[in-house]
Parts: C-alpha cells; structure tokens; sequence
C-alpha cells in the first residue's frame, strides 16, 4: 500500500491542494494526517472540509485539542489565532447542520491521540507525549530523551509537531531529507526510526514548499511540494485579528 502522511496543515488551502495533487500523481491509496489541521492560516473550514471527506485516518493535534478543550502552552499570538478559528466554525452565518459537522468531526478527533498499525505508530507530538511534545534536531543530543521516546515504539514512529522534517536513530543520530538520495530512503536499513514528516502549511526548515511525507512499503519518500505562499500571506494579512507574524513566516519557511 502506498500510503501518504501529511501533518500540521494550519488552514493552509493553498498549500494542502498543492500537497493532494501531489498525492494524487504518485497513485497513493490512503491519506494519514497526524493533526494540526486548523489554526494559524485563513482557511479553516475550507481545510476541515477537505479533512472530514479526504483523510482516512486522523490524530487530534495540540492546536485542535486547544479549540476543544485547552489551549495548554499558547503564547498571545497563538490564542489570538485560537480565538478567531473558533468563530468561523461558529459562524453565526453558517448553517447549523454545517457548524454542527465540523464540531463533531474535531470531538472524535479528541478521542484518537496516537494510532497503532502492525509495527508503525503515528503521533503528533512524540511517542512519549503523542499531542504535545516537540521532537527538534537537537534533541539528537539529547540521549536520555532518545531513549525514552524510542522505548515507547516498536519499529517505527511517525510525528509532526516541530514542522521541521527528518529521521532519528536510536543512537540519536538526525538526518534531514535534503541529504537524502533524491529524498529517498530504504527502511528495511533500520531496526528502529522516528520519522518527522514536517508540515504542509507552515515550514519551519527554512524551506517554503510544503512537507510531507510518502510510505510505499519499506521506502520512504519526503516529498516537497510548490504552493502559492504569496496568496495564503495575503489573506492572513487581511484578517486583522490574526497576528502579522504567521504570514511573514511563510515567506521565510521558519
């Protein structure tokens, strides 16, 4: 089966249409999402709307858990962001029956924080911490911190979360998929990996294009992916409740 993981959407239609083109021209049979589907970006609805109908399997994220229940952690950008994403999906404008489907959708998503499949697990945050903890580069050197994640796996871990993309080996070594073979990689090399997929609307690598990666058997694809960026900052800068700082970043994928 080939299989594509994508995370950490933050409302970016421009980039998540870019990204299911992609998908669509390598033939993948099943989508994963391992959470932050709104939040940050202009187009919440548009992308819940893409989620409900297109993801088969999805993981709550700390952004959807903070629209649910508490948002745990979050600066006074981030809430103001929280804030505004609420009311569009409480759009008084909006039909019931529609504002109903969305709330449903993200109070099943608050029961599901990690999947389980054969040998491979899929988080957001970490297998530790599977909705909050952040796995970065550093980390690498971070052995006690290695430990305890890869304790908590099997074989294989997927997660999101940091938006910066690349592998951990157990003995905290990291790579990033640009020094890969044509971002490619052979699992069947590795005992055990965690694998940060990165993120389709907010890159943080210092690369712009969306992230995600593709799982066809025992290869693994990073994918990187051309959006319109310069659209998605235009809406955010003409929304004056969402802070500045979230469409300037896109510009400089951090």
């Amino acid at each position: 089966m080939r299989l594509a993981i994508v995370s950490d959407i933050h409302s970016n239609i421009e980039a998540l249409e870019a990204v299911l083109a992609d998908i669509e021209s390598l033939g993948c049979e099943r989508i994963y999402c391992l959470g932050d589907i709104i939040d940050y970006g202009p187009n919440p609805r548009e992308v819940l709307d893409i989620a409900i109908e297109r993801f088969d399997m999805t993981i709550l994220g700390n952004h959807e858990e903070a629209l649910m229940l508490v948002a745990e952690d979050f600066n006074e950008r981030a809430m103001r962001s929280v804030e505004w994403t609420r009311e569009q999906l409480n759009d008084p404008a909006m039909p019931r029956e529609q504002r109903q489907k969305y709330w449903n959708y993200l109070d099943e998503l608050s029961k599901k924080r990690h999947h389980q499949q054969g040998d491979l697990l899929f988080v957001h945050g970490s297998p530790r911490k599977p909705t909050h903890e952040y796995v970065f580069p550093k980390d690498s050197l971070d052995q006690a911190k290695i430990r305890g994640m890869f304790a908590k796996f099997d074989r294989f871990c997927f997660c999101g979360h940091s938006h910066i993309p690349g592998i951990y080996s157990e003995t905290g070594k990291y790579g990033h998929p640009k020094n890969f073979p044509s971002g490619e990689l052979d699992l069947r090399r590795f005992r055990k990996l965690l694998v940060n997929i990165g993120s389709v609307g907010q890159p943080r690598d210092h690369d712009t294009r969306a992230c995600y990666v593709v799982l066809d058997n025992s290869k693994l694809m990073f994918r990187r992916v051309e959006y319109d960026y310069e659209k998605t900052i235009s809406k955010i800068l003409a929304i004056p409740k969402l802070p500045t700082f979230l469409a300037e970043r896109l510009k400089l994928g951090k």
